[in-house]
C-alpha cells in the first residue's frame, strides 16, 4: 500500500527522516507473505491479522507457557502502530518502522487487508502430507529421466525412513511441544508427465492439480522451454524450484519460479560482454544456429538483441540436418565470419565436419562455442591450429573442478546406489532443489504459506554449503536465478583435453 487516489503516501522514520511509500513499500520488508524477516539484527514481524490479533508468546520447552511479549493488537492500537510507531505493549516500535501519514477510513481499509493475509495451509497440505510434484516432457531422455527420479525418489524415502517417529510425536505432541512437532508431514511425490505440443501443456498441468493440489513443483526437466510450466505456476501461485532447464522464463517480477541460471541467454550474454570488454577489433557476429533446436534458436535470438542494441551486424546462418557434412556450406560460413567472430550454437556432432575446413581456411579471429550444447570432453578432433582462437562459455563450474565441488552429492549418490555420472549435473541439480526444499519447511516452522515458503529459501540460498555445478550462488528479493555468471574459458595449451578459465568468474551487467 503506498498510493492513494493516486496521490503517493508519506510517512516518517528513524525519528524525523521524510519516506515516502514509493521507498517503502511494506512488503519490501514485511514480505508479501506478510509474515516478516530479518536482516542482520534486525527482525522485521508477521503482520497478518492472525497473529496481530493475538498475544506474541514465545515457544518454551518447559511448562508454565512463556509470558506474552506484547498483548494482542486490536483496531484501536493497530491504527497507533501505523500512523505513531507505539506498540501493543505502548513500547515504541523499531526507528525503522515508517510512521504512515494516513487518515482514518484509509487505515480501516488497511486493516481489512491484513486481516485477509492467510497465515497457514495452502494447497497440497494435509494434517500428515505435504504433497510434491515434479515434472518430466516428452524428448528428456531416459536416462536423463531415470537420474533425476532416482535421486527424488531415494531422497524422499529416506527423508520419511529417517523421520517416521516424528509422525508418532505430531499426532501426540504434549501441550508444550506442539510448537516442536505439529508442523511435521511426510513428504508424497508426483510425477507430472507431459506429452504432445507445449500448446497443450497447461491443460495438462490443470488436470494433474486439479486431481491432486501439491504446495510445490521440485526439479523437474523439460525437452524445450519451460515458458508453459512457468505460466501455469505463476498463475495457480505453485513455488517451482529449480528445474533442470537452459530455458528459462526470463521475467524477474514473477514470483513463483526460482530457477538455476539464465541459460542460453546468460551465454549470449556473456559473449557479447566478452567482444566489448577488451575493445575487440571484431566488427560484426555471424552465428550458426541448427534447424529446430530450441535451445540454439533462443541464443540465437538472444545474442542478435544484445549485438543490434549497441548497433553491431549480425548475419544468422542456419545448419540444416543434412548439411553437417557439406563442405560448401562450412566454406561459406568461413567466409562470412572472415575478421568477425565466429559463434557456433552446435553440438560436437555438427561440428565434425567444420573443424577438417576451418582448419585447412585462413585462421578466424574468435570462434565461440557453447558448452552446454557441445556436451563433450572429447576435443581431440578440434585441430591444434584453431584452439588459441577458440572459446567456449561455460555457465558453471569448469568440468576438472567438478569432482570436488560435488563431493557432497556424488558421495550420497554413490552411497545409495543410484549415481550417474553421464548425467551428474542433473542429479545435482535434483539435489539441489530438495536440500532447499527440506531447509524451507524446517524455517517456516508450519505456517505452510507458499509466498513465505520462497521467502525463506531466497533467504537460505547465500549460505548454502552445496551449490551444485555453480562457483558462486546468491538469491534476494527480485530475484529468481541463482546463479549469474560465466567462465570464458579455453583448452589448456599443456593438456588438450583440460579446460582452463582465460577470465575471472563475471556477471554481466556489474563491471
Amino acid at each position: 500500500v503506498y498510493k492513494r487516489q493516486g496521490e503517493v503516501m508519506t510517512a516518517t522514520m528513524v525519528g524525523d527522516i521524510p519516506v515516502t511509500g514509493e521507498q517503502l513499500i511494506c512488503g519490501a520488508c514485511h514480505r508479501r507473505s506478510g509474515l516478516g524477516s530479518s536482516e542482520g539484527q534486525e527482525v522485521v514481524p508477521a503482520i497478518t491479522g492472525e497473529l496481530l490479533y493475538k498475544p506474541l508468546r514465545l515457544p518454551t520447552s518447559k511448562p508454565p507457557l512463556a509470558p506474552e511479549l506484547r498483548p494482542a493488537y486490536n483496531d484501536t492500537s493497530l491504527k497507533a502502530a501505523i500512523r505513531n510507531g507505539v506498540a501493543a505493549d505502548g513500547e515504541a516500535l523499531s526507528a525503522f518502522m515508517p510512521r504512515y501519514n494516513m487518515k482514518d477510513e484509509e487505515l480501516e481499509i488497511l486493516l481489512d487487508y491484513l486481516k485477509s493475509l492467510p497465515t497457514y495451509t495452502t494447497p497440497g497440505i494435509t494434517d500428515e502430507v505435504v504433497h510434491f510434484a515434479t515434472i518430466v516432457t516428452d524428448g528428456v531422455s531416459p536416462a536423463t529421466r531415470k537420474a533425476m527420479e532416482d535421486v527424488l525418489h531415494t531422497f524422499i524415502s529416506q527423508k520419511n525412513t529417517e523421520t517416521r517417529n516424528e509422525s508418532q510425536r505430531a499426532a501426540q505432541a504434549p501441550w508444550h511441544k506442539e510448537w516442536v512437532f505439529k508442523p511435521y508431514r511426510k513428504w508424497a511425490l508426483h510425477v507430472w508427465e507431459l506429452h504432445g505440443e507445449q500448446q497443450s501443456w497447461g491443460d495438462q498441468l490443470r488436470a494433474y492439480y486439479s486431481e491432486q493440489p501439491v504446495f510445490a513443483v521440485l526439479n523437474g526437466v523439460a525437452a524445450g522451454s519451460w515458458a508453459p510450466i512457468h505460466t501455469f505456476c505463476e498463475a495457480e501461485r505453485v513455488p517451482c524450484l529449480f528445474p533442470t532447464t537452459d530455458l528459462p522464463v526470463i521475467n524477474e517480477a514473477d514470483f513463483y519460479p526460482l530457477y538455476l541460471s539464465k541459460g542460453m541467454t546468460l551465454e549470449a550474454s556473456a559473449i557479447e560482454h566478452h567482444l566489448t570488454a577488451d575493445g575487440s577489433a571484431v566488427q560484426a557476429v555471424v552465428q550458426v544456429s541448427r534447424a529446430g533446436d530450441a535451445r540454439s534458436t533462443a541464443a540465437t535470438q538472444a545474442l542478435q538483441s544484445l549485438i543490434e542494441d549497441r548497433e553491431g551486424r549480425v548475419e544468422n546462418v542456419i545448419l540444416e540436418v543434412d548439411q553437417q557434412a557439406d563442405d560448401a556450406f562450412w566454406k561459406h560460413v568461413i567466409e562470412a565470419a572472415n575478421g568477425n567472430a565466429l559463434i557456433l550454437w552446435l553440438d560436437a556432432a555438427d561440428l565434425e565436419s567444420f573443424w577438417a575446413v576451418a582448419s585447412a581456411s585462413k585462421p578466424l579471429q574468435r570462434i565461440y562455442l557453447s558448452a552446454a550444447l557441445f556436451d563433450s570432453n572429447d576435443y581431440s578432433g578440434i585441430p591444434t591450429s584453431l584452439r588459441e582462437h577458440l572459446y567456449f562459455i561455460h555457465t558453471h563450474e569448469l568440468p576438472s573442478k567438478l569432482t570436488r565441488l560435488l563431493a557432497r552429492s556424488t558421495g550420497w549418490l554413490r552411497s545409495r546406489r543410484i549415481y550417474a555420472p553421464d548425467e551428474k549435473e542433473v542429479q545435482a541439480n535434483a539435489y539441489f532443489a530438495l536440500k532447499m526444499a527440506g531447509g524451507g519447511l524446517k524455517h517456516i516452522r508450519g505456517f505452510f504459506n507458499r509466498e513465505y515458503f520462497i521467502e525463506r529459501i531466497e533467504h537460505m540460498v547465500d549460505n548454502a554449503n552445496y551449490t551444485s555445478v555453480y562457483p558462486h550462488i546468491s538469491l534476494a528479493p527480485k530475484q529468481r536465478f541463482v546463479s549469474k555468471g560465466y567462465y570464458i574459458a579455453q583448452l589448456d595449451s599443456s593438456d588438450n583435453e583440460r579446460m582452463k578459465a582465460v577470465t575471472d568468474w563475471l556477471v554481466p551487467g556489474t563491471e
